[in-house]
C-alpha cells in the first residue's frame, strides 16, 4: 500500500489528540492538549481559522455535513458548538461531570452527542432553547471513549469492553462485548453493517452488526494498550494510529478467527500517533485511496496520499 506525506500542518504546541476531514476533504480540523482547535487547508497545509474557548485539552471534534457547524469537547467537561466561518461559539453545553472524550453530530447539526469519562452519553437538541441534555444514556459501566452517529443510531465504545448501539427510532440498545476496553469505533461505509472497533489489547476487530455482532476479522501489528488510539476504515482498508509512532494499514479481509497482520506501516510522526482518519472520498476516488490525516503526540498533523 503506497502512501506518502503530502502536507505537515503545524500550529499546535503539545500533543494533538484528534484530527478529522470535513465532508469535502478540503479542510482538516484538529484539537489538542494546548486547548486549541485549528481549521487548516488540507491541500496547502495553511491554517485558515482558530477556535479558542476550551479551558482544558480538546479531546474530540465533529463537523456537520454542510461544513457550517463544528462541535468540540474536552477536559473542561464542556461541549462547544461553533459557527465554523466566524469561529463564534453558538452553544456551550454542560451536563457531564468529568472529562468529555468524544463528540458526534447529525448530518444537519440539529443533534449533538457526547461521551464522557463519567460513563454517560449526553444528547442535545440544537433546535431547543434549554442548554440541558435532551437525554442522558447511562448504560456504560466505565468511560465512553468513542462515538459515531448515523441517521438512526448512536454507537458508543466504552472502556467497560462494550460497544452499545442506541437505536434512536426504536428506543432500544444493543450491547456487544469485545473482551477488552474499547477506545475507537468507526463505520466503514453507510451501506454496510460492519463496524471497526479499536481495543486496548492491540487489536482492531471488525464486527458484523447484522449477524449478532460476530467478529469477522481481527487486525493486529500496531500498539494500543495504554492510550485512546483512534482507528478508521472503509470497505477496502483499515487504518490506525499506534503507540509506537507509526500509522498502520490493513486490507479488509474476512478472516474469522485468524488474526490479520498489517499490510504496511508509515513513518512520519515521532511519539504516539493518536488518531488516523480517512479522506471522505477514499472509497470512491482511486486517487484518494490512501488519503488520510493523522495526529501525533509531537504536535504534528500529517496529510497522507
Amino acid at each position: 500500500m503506497g502512501a506518502r506525506v503530502l502536507q505537515q500542518i503545524g500550529g499546535h504546541t503539545g500533543s494533538v489528540n484528534t484530527a478529522i476531514f470535513d465532508t469535502t476533504g478540503d479542510y482538516v480540523v484538529s484539537g489538542g492538549q494546548d486547548k486549541r482547535i485549528f481549521l487548516s487547508n488540507a491541500n496547502t497545509g495553511r491554517q485558515v481559522q482558530s477556535y479558542d474557548g476550551h479551558g482544558w485539552a480538546v479531546q474530540g471534534v465533529a463537523i456537520n455535513q454542510d461544513g457550517s457547524q463544528l462541535a468540540s469537547c474536552g477536559g473542561d467537561r464542556m461541549v462547544f458548538v461553533w459557527d465554523i466561518s466566524t469561529a463564534q461559539i453558538k452553544r456551550k453545553l454542560t451536563g457531564h461531570q468529568q472529562r468529555v472524550d468524544c463528540v458526534a453530530t447529525s448530518k444537519d447539526g440539529s443533534i449533538v452527542a457526547s461521551g464522557s469519562f463519567d460513563k454517560t452519553v449526553c444528547i442535545w437538541d440544537m433546535r431547543a432553547a434549554p442548554r440541558s441534555p435532551l437525554q442522558v444514556l447511562k448504560e456504560s459501566k466505565d468511560g465512553v471513549a468513542s462515538l459515531v452517529m448515523t441517521d438512526s443510531e448512536i454507537i458508543a465504545g466504552s472502556i467497560d469492553n462494550c460497544v452499545r448501539t442506541y437505536d434512536i427510532r426504536m428506543a432500544r440498545v444493543i450491547e456487544d462485548s469485545l473482551g477488552s476496553p474499547v477506545v475507537s469505533v468507526a463505520i466503514p461505509s453507510p451501506q454496510t453493517s460492519m463496524l471497526a472497533v479499536g481495543c486496548m489489547d492491540n487489536t482492531i476487530q471488525l464486527l458484523d452488526r447484522s449477524n449478532d455482532g460476530n467478529v469477522v476479522a481481527t487486525f493486529a501489528g500496531h500498539k494500543c494498550a495504554e492510550y485512546r488510539i483512534q482507528c478508521d476504515a472503509n470497505k477496502k482498508i483499515v487504518v490506525s494510529g499506534s503507540e509506537d509512532g507509526f500509522v498502520y494499514l490493513w486490507n479488509v479481509v474476512a478472516s474469522g478467527d485468524k488474526v490479520t497482520q498489517h499490510t504496511s506501516r508509515l513513518s512520519g510522526h515521532t511519539g504516539i500517533v493518536n488518531s488516523v482518519k480517512l479522506h471522505p472520498q477514499s472509497d470512491s476516488n482511486p486517487e484518494k485511496a490512501f488519503a488520510m490525516v493523522s495526529a501525533g503526540s509531537n504536535g504534528s498533523v500529517i496529510i497522507w496520499g
